[in-house]
């Protein structure tokens, strides 16, 4: 019997047939030797759920269960499902276009098993990669949280992908938001946060690959993640300042300034696509809070 706690590598798939192979090939390649690997496919068009049948059959060795919905759940409903159908101690999201090192996993349950009632999420940084997963750059989103500061309030470090995630914790926490169209990781690491303290590993441990479907990269869907975002950290402030747990750095006004932003960037963006009526009704949205914000630098 494996004494190692059980590790869940989750995979939320919706039509990445073009990918997913690659994926599994890198969860199956983990040296952490007791994991499982939870494949549940969002209703896809696509080959995907042959593709991944056929993967299972070819790797029997492999601890991967495949679930498929009768209907499209959609993001955060979807991998709510990942982790309800998990029985790992441990998670952690693997996107089905992505890849991740052979240590990853190994590597960042290292830190966990020094104290497993320590941290909450244990995270690194990532390699932005093309669509053929060549590396670009190492992404400098994440990082390290500044002392006193939060997955909120930072403007210098964030939790991102990879991030294995303690159970025990997210137990303690609502879970994943099932109405989140994106931004679904950002308000999961946001309660995370709340629960137990974060670690931060200073290496690029997954690869993230831009291509034209990545919901992240698509323009229509970056502003979108802004638009869910801003709803993650407004129900992240409420909820800390109902449990006197706010850090004195965030203000309400400052996540009205960001919201404002969201609705300028959005009306520029459909200007140059030239939906110009939707342009002119994300500027007349934005007029409340430019107002707000005047009134309130008005009376500091």
């Amino acid at each position: 019997m494996n004494s190692k706690p059980l590790v869940s590598l989750l995979i939320a798939n919706y039509n990445n047939s073009e990918f997913i192979i690659e994926t599994l090939q890198s969860a199956v390649s983990q040296t952490y030797d007791n994991i499982e690997i939870i494949v549940v496919d969002d209703a896809s068009i696509d080959r995907s759920v042959e593709i991944v049948k056929h993967y299972i059959q070819k790797h029997p060795q492999a601890k991967i269960e495949l679930y498929k919905n009768v209907s499209t759940y959609g993001c955060g409903r979807n991998k709510r499902k990942c982790i309800d159908t998990s029985k790992g101690n441990f998670f952690a999201f693997l996107d089905p276009e992505d890849t991740i090192e052979p240590t990853a996993v190994e590597e960042l349950m290292s830190i966990h098993l020094q104290d497993s009632s320590k941290y909450s999420v244990v995270y690194s940084t990532h390699y932005l990669c093309n669509d053929k997963l060549d590396i670009q750059s190492v992404s400098n989103w994440p990082g390290k949280i500044p002392e006193k500061q939060s997955h909120l309030t930072s403007t210098e470090g964030h939790i991102s992908a990879f991030a294995v995630c303690n159970k025990q914790f997210y137990n303690r926490t609502s879970g994943i938001n099932q109405e989140y169209i994106v931004a679904e990781d950002m308000d999961l690491y946001l309660k995370m946060e709340e629960v137990a303290p974060v670690f931060f590993m200073d290496k690029p441990l997954y690869y993230y690959r831009k291509h034209n479907h990545n919901l992240s990269w698509n323009y229509n869907k970056r502003y979108l993640n802004l638009y869910w975002r801003y709803k993650a950290e407004m129900a992240a402030y409420h909820r800390r300042k109902s449990q006197k747990t706010l850090a004195e750095n965030l203000t309400l006004i400052e996540l009205h300034h960001r919201k404002f932003s969201f609705y300028m960037q959005y009306a520029k963006w459909h200007r140059l696509q030239k939906q110009y009526m939707k342009g002119l009704i994300y500027n007349l949205m934005a007029i409340p809070f430019s107002y707000i914000l005047i009134v309130k630098s008005k009376n500091k």
